[in-house]
């Protein structure tokens, strides 16, 4: 049976046509009243989207899926039918299995390659018993007989008829007849399940049948120079290929071929030569990689390749869903050809390591549920290092019920340390076009998935010592790439691949069938034994890249630091750092196969990616050291002068190492920003950053979010804006992490700027913090530190620091609470020492007339004991100090960010108000010895203007204020507050608003 790989009408060099899937057995065999029984929702199990009132009402998960576009429905399923399916569990903690993948792939992080051990899942992210208790309870008491869990504890299997299953889900079934001839069923709506345990579940595969699963590779061409099925082989002769020494350079079916190495087609030696990877017998030795297949392999085409290259690689199979010898025979020069090319392409490259090939049923017959079944397989087995896949769907077409599961499936392999890259597809820009006959965009599966490395194809051509490289996209196909239209932006991508979206691929490598891939396949219609051949596709990039891995974990700094793991973050990280050293750089050509798709550029491209390995660069970094974060009591060094680290406007640390990008950054999206070794920070021991993070040019109310790179993204806080056009700033201490980096998220799509002000290390040679109760050093509106009343416009104010407001003639920096009040247009404020250059960074921003907004600054100050403040455009300005530090005073100690406050869960703080906050004992914080603590306080829903004010409780309550804000802003700001003896800090406010409190670390 033929697998289901279909050519576009009209499109030369594709794959050969095929007459179809399969009809799936859609009518029960029993009786003929079963197979005349067709399966509606009943009236019983009909259930509102929500659900209703009480713990065991049901509730819908997911959403019915679509009828593919092209398909018709043709009638009702009959209820005999039988069903296998997969009750999809989310893990016990999905945001700790996250962060616990950051973590493992992040260098400096403790737990940087110290991966899960095999089986160990389960018992730490897996559901806990109770939730499959309860799942497999909910699932008996609607009738079913639920099998055992999976080893990872993620799936329950049942098999069920149609009608027991519609019973049971409260969903009906139709049939529909897709654009090839195919007929499949699938659900009517989305499936239903008790209230008390819907939540524990992702999905339900299998409730669908319809399944557009294909390999990613080219017709095979006959290696000879005329291409005639002649040449070489004549009729169905029988033929052997001599076994001898290895050499990359593949054996006379090749070299005598009257084809070129380097413009015909590729030997392993040359290929590993453009990608500067090893050529010899052992590469990879010691390392497994195992190939997904939903076909069945040829032992006789893997021989003879083995037998060309002078190869013993081990390859051995595991069969899921399936049995040795099911399916269509790997013999009539198409099904085969895929498995042949993943399998002989990494013996080429990696011979020294063992192959494994989990196989699945036929393509032409497989579901879904299948599909995951050999993915789960592959990775609770957890015998290989590296995976990679060949096959996908585009994802228009996938239940998200399955795209959910295989999600959580390949979270699994990244927390055990398997990398898995796939092959991006061959239909460029419009991945669904074989399945649905769709030209618009769309990206395929599971190339697309957050933890699979994807991989788009190239065109490659080598002349003498000089090899070039263009996008591959011509009329045998073209690469896949673009924007997901199902997952959001990603971390890792953060500044190198700036769109709304997951984009696509992430790398490239040699895929263009006009200089294809060298492989021995099965074609009875031409001869009893092997025949060589050329072929080509993203199914031979995805196991090049594979073998990429495989030879980097086989080395020696792998050896020594673990292996690669989780793929992606690695790779972003070695592009930001040193982009030509570790990539191959592809900026020219198209993916406009059908339609107008993606266009190559210098840096990533939703084309080639990052680009194609430099292998030894890349092995490097791929292995970098453990590193280790500067940890314990921390002393501040102050910067003379604001550095720029970031800024999106004009590729300021934005985009790679050598190529800025100048997009802003996305909603949902994050910007890595380089601490160590930038703007004169030192390149190790840094414990936390003081840093002015400044959104502009706004499109919509948001948030901003700063944490420490390779660990999780806190619920808290830093910067908060109301709508679109607006530039406002507000400082931030943030913790920094093994790696030296900190991320910026923001939850809509702005212009980012991070200016450092300062930063704390570990060794004691910085300055140490003194806090002071708060007191107001300038007022321009009342004359306090100025002798005048008048708005300051477009001038410098002086402001004397030393000797006023309790800070002594020892300190070295002061910090400030500086507000912007009546302002006059837009503006900014800048603060730095008397006597220095004024800088290019501002403190403080406004943007419109009538302004009042704050901001805390650190600034050192200048020999004469005096800050200088300069005011762009015209406003009232105010400086409250409230501490400073010197040679004396207290260290500080970074914390994980934690929200201490949220009065939107409880009451808001009413006007006059005053409310005590407990800080010691919270967060890692001693319950003793604390000095002063760092919050970010956050005011929301405010009902008037007004101001906060927050001090040490048992104190008095200072006349200066933290925060002033106007009617319906929401304002945030950081203070640096001393604490009471109690360990409370009391919070003011002179108007009813909501407030927010973060805390960043304390001083003691």
């Amino acid at each position: 049976m033929a697998k289901k790989v279909h050519a576009a009408p009209g499109r030369p060099g594709r794959a050969a046509v095929k007459t179809g899937r399969r009809t799936r057995a859609i009518v029960a065999a029993s009786t003929a009243a079963a197979a005349l029984a067709v399966v509606t929702a009943t009236a019983g199990g009909a259930v509102a989207q929500g659900g209703t009132a009480g713990s065991h009402a049901p509730r819908r998960i997911g959403a019915a899926p679509r009828v593919p576009a092209g398909a018709k429905v043709t009638g009702a399923t009959a209820s005999g039918t039988t069903l296998h399916l997969s009750v999809n569990l989310a893990p016990r903690d999905p945001r700790s299995l996250a962060d616990f993948v950051t973590a493992v792939s992040t260098p400096g992080n403790a737990q940087y390659h110290h991966y899960l051990a095999k089986g160990q899942f389960a018992s730490v992210f897996g559901p806990t018993r109770a939730t499959i208790a309860a799942v497999s309870g909910a699932l008996k008491a609607a009738g079913l007989s639920p099998g055992r869990v999976s080893p990872d504890g993620l799936s329950i299997p049942v098999t069920a008829t149609a009608a027991q299953a519609s019973h049971a889900f409260a969903t009906g079934f139709h049939n529909v007849r897709l654009k090839d001839g195919t007929t499949d069923y699938l659900n009517t709506s989305a499936p239903s399940l008790p209230a008390n345990v819907a939540p524990s579940v992702t999905g339900i595969v299998g409730l669908s049948s319809v399944n557009t699963v294909s390999s990613h590779h080219s017709a095979v061409r006959r290696a000879s120079r005329n291409d005639s099925a002649a040449a070489g082989v004549s009729g169905r002769s029988s033929r052997t290929v001599t076994a001898h020494t290895y050499t990359p350079a593949l054996c006379a079916d090749f070299t005598g071929s009257g084809l070129t190495d380097g413009t015909d087609y590729y030997s392993p030696g040359k290929l590993a030569g453009a990608y500067g990877m090893s050529s010899s017998a052992t590469a990879g030795a010691g390392q497994t990689v195992a190939v997904f297949e939903l076909e069945n392999v040829d032992a006789g085409s893997i021989a003879a390749y083995q037998s060309c290259v002078g190869t013993s690689t081990p390859v051995s199979h595991v069969y899921v869903d399936t049995t040795a010898g099911a399916g269509a025979p790997a013999t009539d020069g198409s099904v085969g050809v895929e498995s042949a090319l993943d399998i002989e392409d990494l013996i080429g490259l990696v011979p020294g390591a063992a192959v494994i090939d989990y196989q699945g049923p036929d393509a032409a017959s497989a579901t879904d549920q299948n599909v995951l079944d050999v993915y789960q397989r592959m990775v609770t087995d957890d015998q290989a290092q590296v995976i990679s896949t060949s096959w996908g769907e585009c994802e228009a077409v996938e239940s998200s019920a399955t795209a959910s599961a295989e999600n959580t499936v390949f979270a699994e392999a990244a927390a055990q340390g398997q990398s898995v890259v796939a092959a991006s597809g061959d239909d460029g820009s419009s991945d669904c076009y074989r399945a649905t006959g769709s030209t618009a965009k769309a990206v395929d599966d599971p190339a697309s998935q957050p933890y699979v490395t994807g991989v788009g194809g190239t065109t490659m051509t080598t002349s003498g010592s000089t090899t070039t490289q263009t996008t591959w996209g011509n009329a045998s196909g073209g690469t896949g790439g673009g924007v997901s239209s199902r997952w959001a932006p990603v971390v890792y991508q953060g500044g190198v691949a700036t769109t709304g979206k997951r984009a696509v691929p992430d790398v490239s490598a040699l895929a263009d069938p006009a200089d294809g891939y060298p492989i021995y396949f099965q074609d009875d219609s031409q001869s009893s034994s092997p025949v060589p051949g050329l072929v080509g596709g993203t199914s031979g990039a995805a196991p090049t890249w594979a073998a990429a891995v495989v030879q980097a974990n086989a080395g020696t700094a792998c050896q020594a630091n673990g292996p690669v793991g989780f793929l992606n973050n690695a790779l972003y990280k070695a592009a930001r750092s040193s982009y030509p050293t570790n990539f191959w750089d592809v900026t020219s050509g198209d993916n406009s196969v059908y339609a107008t798709g993606y266009t190559a550029a210098a840096g990533y491209d939703e084309v080639t990616g990052l680009g194609s390995p430099k292998e030894a660069g890349l092995t490097s970094a791929l292995c970098a050291a453990k590193g280790t974060a500067a940890t314990g009591a921390a002393t501040f060094h102050p910067l003379s002068s604001p550095k720029r680290l970031l800024d999106t406007r004009n590729g300021t640390g934005w985009g790679l190492s050598s190529i800025p990008a100048t997009k802003p950054l996305v909603a949902g999206g994050t910007a890595p920003v380089k601490i160590e070794g930038a703007g004169g920070i030192p390149s190790s021991g840094v414990t936390a950053v003081v840093l002015n993070l400044t959104v502009t040019g706004t499109t919509g109310a948001g948030s901003l979010i700063a944490w420490a790179d390779g660990t999780g993204k806190p619920s808290t806080s830093n910067l908060d804006w109301t709508g679109a056009s607006q530039t406002i700033a507000a400082s931030a201490t943030v913790k920094v992490a093994g790696d030296g980096v900190v991320d910026l998220y923001t939850s809509s799509t702005t212009h980012v700027i991070a200016d450092v002000q300062g930063y704390y290390t570990s060794g004691t040679t910085g300055s140490k913090y003194t806090a002071l109760t708060p007191a107001r050093l300038l007022d321009t509106r009342s004359k306090v530190g100025i002798p005048t009343t008048s708005k300051i416009s477009n001038a410098v104010v002086s402001l004397k620091v030393r000797g006023h407001g309790g800070v002594p003639t020892a300190a070295t920096s002061v910090v400030l609470n500086l507000t912007a009040t009546q302002t006059v247009g837009g503006g900014y404020l800048e603060a730095y020492p008397e006597g220095a250059t004024r800088p290019t960074a501002s403190n403080v921003n406004w943007s419109a007339t009538g302004t009042t907004i704050p901001n805390l600054v650190v600034v050192p100050i200048g020999s004469d004991g005096n800050v200088s403040v300069y005011v762009h455009g015209t406003s009232h300005v105010i400086a409250d100090v409230s501490g400073y530090f010197s040679a004396g005073g207290s260290a500080f100690h970074t914390v994980t960010p934690l929200r201490l406050l949220d009065t939107r869960q409880t009451t808001a703080l009413g006007a006059g108000k005053t409310l005590a906050l407990q800080i010691s004992g919270r967060d890692g914080i001693p319950s003793t010895g604390v000095k002063a603590v760092v919050l970010t306080v956050t005011v929301t829903g405010t009902t008037g203007s007004g101001y906060l004010s927050v001090w040490a409780d048992g104190g008095s309550r200072p006349t200066a204020s933290n925060l002033n804000w106007a009617q319906g802003r929401t304002i945030a700001n950081q203070v640096i507050v001393p604490v009471g003896s109690d360990g409370k800090v009391d919070l003011y406010t002179s108007s009813t608003t909501n407030v927010i409190a973060d805390v960043a670390g304390y001083v003691g």
